[in-house]
Formats: structure tokens, C-alpha cells, sequence
């Protein structure tokens, strides 16, 4: 290409050559025919080829200047869409046109495949998962794909100080960002604790230094790790308690009842004060032997459900549904305990994808407890809500307005086993917990302004 707009330029300096050759001829011509002859009518037509000559040069050097400066700024200006060559031009001037055609054709294709390029990276750094932001030294921010705009629930930011409510560990890292070294960190978003894995690298762009935080959300993770050793944990520890508790619940109950038969015969038979009394401290004693071993086996029972939360079978429910099931199974406590029950369920047709026995359950178990701490309180009011969240997933809520739950304690109420009630099993909070994090979800419970908390299960697909 380049040796062709090369010889297109030669050609073009051939026909400058032989254009001034031929003024030249006629300038000779005139004045030859003005010193001998003298004759007017030669002169004259001599004189206009010599006009016509000297303008269509200028003419044709004019030409290729306004299209070498044309060609120029759109080349300065990336514009791409000037055409150079016509039909009405001809000889080395089309030729130079076609050559200016040809580049500016290789300039176009050059940048459509930068463009492609671009908006395929641009896509691909969209449909990443993790959240990236871009920092730098003065403090200004810039979330750079969807991924940081869902996690944040924001569209654009322009300084650091934009993220001060996601709370200060977040704004420290972005503040003096440290590029190779990798940390977790956790920040509030919706009032939910979140736990990110945190990746800095430093990159000079134009002479304009930035660094690139990319934050991984590994919460779900976490619970689902924690949840599994809890599960194997309990898993080893019933398999232990009942091989332990099988022969021993059997041996006390056969025990019970020999010694049943032996106190009916002692008290048939003559037999001493003392002895028939030693018969019954020794029934007494197997027979508490024997109920100890039921309710320790009862005790295991329950918490093996801890490791029998079966893979959700999802379908589409009608959470409107959902909640006036809720209504008729709760309807006896509800009316017992004084308490109302208030349903609000926005968008009305709202629906998530969830398995329905599961959902039930961790409703039931959120209901249950709530309805044991409101009942025989004044005014106690507990409330079933239903919306989207700013992601536009359906996000259900369980409140009330009973006593709230100690802050100290607050993080350990999903812990299994852990409980504040005398006869509570710790499983009930757990067993949601589970729930949720089948269904790729999660829960969370938040002090509410006035008093009481709420529960909230989020991260359902609709």
C-alpha cells in the first residue's frame, strides 16, 4: 500500500511537470510570435492557452492541497466516512483520491476491530461476578462493572466518600489502597453484615496512576462452610450418642420392667419393710434411667435434622398464598396470644422461586418463635411483609414488635444448638438458616426502630 500511494504521488508529480511544460511552450510560443511576427490573432490565442494553462495548474495544485488537508483532518479527527475518489476526476488525481480511499479504508476497518474489541472486553468484564472498582490517588471512584453496581446498589459514584454508609473498614482500604496484598473485609449493605475477599493491583493509564480493588461477596460461601462442618460435626457426634444410647435405653427398659415384676411379687410375698423398700428405690432409679435414655434419644433425634435439609424442589409460589397458609396454621396461637397479625404483600401477584414444604418450614419456625415471644403482650402486632429489594429480587420479612434480642448475642442466634429458651433446641433459627442457603439465599435478623426485630429471607430468583 505504501509503495502504491507512492507511485500515485509520482504520477501526480509527472502531470504538475508536463502541465508547467506546456505554459512554458505557449510563454515561448507568445513571445517568439510578439518579436517576429507580430501577428494579433496568434498572440492572442497564444495568450488564452497560456491563461487557460496557467489556471487549470493552480487549479489542479489547488485541488490536491484542499485533499491532502482534507484527508489530513479527517485522519486528526478519526472521521472515517470522507470519500476522496470520484468519477469526474481523472488521471493521477483519481489515482491519489483512490489512495487516499485505501487508507482511510484501513484506518475504518483498523478501528472497527478496536471497537469489537472493545465492547467484547467491555461485556466481559460486565458479566464478571466479582466487583471491580477503580481508585485513585485524589480520591476519585468509579464502579467498573455491574457486578459492583448490583453489590452496592448504586449506578455511578465519583468519590470515595460515595461509600461512606457501606461503613469504615471499605473506605479505609479504598483510601490507602495497598496493590498485592489480599484481605477480607466486611461492610454493611441493607443492613447485612457482608463478607468480601478483597485483591488490589495498581495500573498507570496515560500517565494517570489507579488502582483496580476487585471484591469478591463470599458470604454465602462462609455460611455454606460453616454450615457443613456443623453438619458433620453433628452427624459424628448422634452416630456416637446412639450407639451409646441403643443399648443402654434398651437395658433400662427391660430393667423397668423386671423390676416391676419383682416389686408386684415382693409386695404379694412376705417380705421385710426395708427389702420391699430397696425394690423401689431401685425401680425409682431404673425407671429414671429409662426416661432419661427416651429423652436423650428424642434430644438426638432432633438434631439430626440438622443434616437433612433435602435439595429444594423449586417452583413458582404466590407469597400472597404463602402467607394466608401461614394465617390458618397460626390462627389459634395468633387469636390465644392477643396478637395481630398484619400481611402486606407488594407487588400483589409478587411470586419467588423456592420449594414449597422448605419456605413453609422456615416460615413456620420464624412465625413460631415470634408468636412465643408477643404472646400475652399488649398490643403485640406481627407482621408478614413481601416486596422486591433494590435488586429487584423478592426479599420476605418476619417483624414484630416484642422485646428485641440482646445485641451481645445477636450473631450467635443461627449458631446451631445455641438458644435462649429453657426448652429450646437451637435448631429452629439453624434449620432456616439452612434452608435459605439451599435455595442460594440467605437470612438475616435486624433490630426494628421501635422495638422488636425482624427477619429477612432474600435472595430468592422470581
Amino acid at each position: 500500500m505504501a509503495f502504491d500511494l507512492f507511485h500515485k504521488l509520482h504520477s501526480l508529480k509527472l502531470n504538475v511537470a508536463l502541465r508547467l511544460g506546456g505554459l512554458c511552450l505557449c510563454l515561448l510560443a507568445l513571445v517568439w510570435v510578439a518579436r517576429h511576427s507580430q501577428n494579433y490573432a496568434i498572440m492572442l490565442l497564444l495568450g488564452g492557452a497560456v491563461v487557460i494553462q496557467f489556471l487549470s495548474l493552480m487549479n489542479k495544485l489547488t485541488r490536491t492541497d484542499r485533499e491532502i488537508i482534507r484527508f489530513l483532518d479527517a485522519v486528526k479527527y478519526a472521521d472515517f466516512s470522507q470519500k476522496f475518489s470520484t468519477s469526474r476526476q481523472g488521471g493521477s488525481q483519481a489515482d491519489l483520491g483512490q489512495a487516499f480511499d485505501d487508507v482511510v479504508g484501513i484506518f475504518r476497518k483498523t478501528r472497527v476491530h478496536h471497537e469489537e474489541q472493545t465492547r467484547y472486553l467491555r461485556a466481559l468484564v460486565d458479566h464478571i461476578p466479582v466487583a471491580l472498582l477503580s481508585v485513585t490517588p485524589s480520591g476519585e471512584a468509579k464502579l467498573v462493572n455491574n457486578a459492583a453496581k448490583r453489590l452496592f446498589g448504586l449506578s455511578h459514584i465519583r468519590r470515595i466518600s460515595d461509600l461512606d454508609k457501606f461503613g469504615p473498614a471499605l473506605v479505609r482500604e479504598l483510601t490507602a489502597p495497598r496493590a498485592g496484598k489480599k484481605r477480607l473485609l466486611r461492610i454493611t449493605v441493607d443492613d447485612m453484615d457482608v463478607k468480601l475477599f478483597c485483591s488490589i493491583t495498581t495500573i498507570v493509564v496515560g500517565g494517570q496512576t489507579s488502582s483496580i480493588l476487585s471484591l469478591q461477596n463470599i458470604q454465602s460461601e462462609l455460611d455454606t462452610t460453616q454450615i457443613e462442618a456443623w453438619q458433620d460435626l453433628v452427624h459424628v457426634l448422634t452416630h456416637e450418642l446412639m450407639n451409646s444410647l441403643t443399648p443402654v435405653a434398651s437395658l433400662s427398659h427391660t430393667l423397668d420392667s423386671l423390676m416391676t415384676d419383682v416389686s408386684e411379687k415382693a409386695r404379694q410375698e412376705e417380705v421385710s419393710d426395708g427389702f420391699r423398700d430397696l425394690l423401689q428405690d431401685a425401680s425409682d432409679g431404673i425407671g429414671a434411667i429409662a426416661r432419661r435414655s427416651n429423652r436423650l434419644n428424642n434430644f438426638v433425634s432432633t438434631y439430626r435434622k440438622m443434616t437433612k435439609v433435602p435439595p429444594p424442589k423449586e417452583q413458582h409460589l404466590q407469597i400472597s398464598s404463602l402467607f394466608d397458609n401461614i394465617e390458618k396454621l397460626f390462627s389459634a396461637p395468633l387469636q390465644d396470644g392477643g396478637i395481630t397479625l398484619e400481611k402486606t404483600v407488594i407487588p400483589d401477584s409478587l411470586a419467588v422461586l423456592a420449594d414449597p414444604e422448605l419456605l413453609d418450614q422456615a416460615l413456620i419456625n420464624l412465625v413460631k418463635n415470634a408468636v412465643e415471644v408477643l404472646s400475652g403482650r399488649e398490643g403485640a402486632i406481627l407482621r408478614l411483609t413481601a416486596r422486591l429489594d433494590r435488586n429487584g429480587a423478592p426479599q420476605i420479612s418476619v417483624s414484630d414488635n416484642g422485646p428485641g434480642i440482646d445485641p451481645e448475642i445477636a450473631h450467635r442466634i443461627f449458631v446451631p444448638f445455641f438458644t435462649t429458651k429453657h426448652t429450646g433446641s437451637g435448631v429452629g433459627l439453624s434449620l432456616v438458616r439452612q434452608i435459605m442457603l439451599a435455595h442460594k439465599g440467605s437470612v438475616s435478623c435486624h433490630p426494628n426502630p421501635d422495638s422488636g426485630v425482624s427477619f429477612r429471607l432474600s435472595g430468592f430468583s422470581c
